[in-house]
């Protein structure tokens, strides 16, 4: 028998659904819809908060339309937007013994955290840093993995080495820059716009450059690792900015209605066969485990989350449409309790 301590009345909940392809004005709806069925081996979270990702309006808008033929032709098959959850625990799965009601948990769930309740899998979860609030833990979901693997996995950070990250102002490079000091890099250099520069100093940037005053491929220094959060320059100057073992790691790149950023991504990993120098990029994987790290890593005072706006879950059409401007200094919270 499923742990439960919602009440035998509560059977709906209040949801973000997604009616189609396209703007969040038009396609994005706030409903009354039946709370989740709880699977043997899944929790039930009472979600305090959620956040906005750059996952969630592809998926809202549908683009590049390759996308389309695995998620949906003419509607998306992910009906509730939300990657990122934290909440509490209020039913447990009768296969579940990792996690307990009562839990305060937080992880990358996939969909559904645009609404009062929602289903995870424990393996997926951590338990919710102590030092900032529950709601804030919701931040350390996709952008925070991404920032993490990509530069623990994928570029294979090591101790001392020099950092670049391209894009250091929204919310994977406001964790990119603390992860990789975390990390144990020495030196991080972050590239920005002029409004973000005094953020990314904040969090612990050795060296920021404001890319449009100053075109930071023209340093004469080179790096142990270049972190692309932004696709702004091509490969080949990129690759002149790294060391001669040096790893190269794509977050993203240029948007496009058909293939972009996908196409630069696949040619990066084609070209990289011919390289002196590491190639990485990838999709962060949800993991319980790599969230322990980051809770350590924010109550050890390493990472603090960079929230630029708060939503509350009424005006979640509102909050992906500020995602979809691309301006986010930080996270986007939206608040659902």
């Amino acid at each position: 028998m499923t742990e439960t301590t919602v009440p035998a009345t509560t059977k709906t909940m209040i949801a973000a659904q997604q009616t189609g392809y396209g703007p969040a004005h038009e396609t994005i709806e706030m409903r009354r819809v039946p709370i989740p069925e709880v699977a043997p081996d899944q929790v039930l979270i009472e979600v305090a908060a959620s956040t906005t990702n750059a996952l969630d309006w592809h998926f809202m808008t549908g683009t590049p339309y390759f996308l389309r033929l695995q998620n949906g032709l003419t509607t998306s098959k992910r009906t509730t937007p939300g990657a990122d959850v934290a909440g509490t625990v209020i039913a447990v799965g009768t296969d579940v013994a990792k996690l307990a009601v009562g839990d305060r948990v937080f992880g990358e769930i996939s969909e559904g955290g645009f609404a009062e309740y929602a289903v995870a899998s424990p393996d997926a979860l951590a338990l919710a840093p102590t030092s900032i609030p529950l709601e804030e833990s919701a931040t350390l979901g996709v952008a925070a993995l991404t920032a993490l693997q990509g530069l623990r996995d994928w570029a294979g950070i090591r101790p001392g080495d020099r950092v670049l990250i391209n894009g250091g102002s929204g919310g994977v490079g406001t964790f990119a820059i603390q992860i990789a000091k975390a990390l144990g890099a020495s030196h991080v250099t972050a590239v920005v716009s002029t409004n973000n520069v005094d953020i990314a100093r904040s969090i612990g940037a050795d060296q920021v450059i404001d890319y449009k005053t100053q075109d930071f491929t023209g340093l004469d220094e080179t790096f142990d690792v270049f972190f692309d959060n932004a696709g702004s320059k091509s490969l080949t100057q990129s690759r002149r900015m790294l060391t001669p073992d040096g790893a190269f790691v794509m977050v993203t790149g240029q948007k496009g209605r058909w293939f972009r950023p996908a196409d630069r991504m696949i040619g990066g990993a084609l070209r990289s066969k011919f390289w002196s120098q590491r190639w990485g990029n990838g999709v962060a994987k949800a993991s319980g485990a790599d969230g322990e790290i980051l809770a350590r890593m924010v109550d050890d005072g390493l990472v603090r989350p960079v929230i630029d706006r708060r939503f509350p879950l009424t005006e979640a059409v509102e909050a992906l449409a500020y995602q979809g401007e691309g301006h986010a200094r930080g996270k986007t919270l939206v608040v659902v309790s």
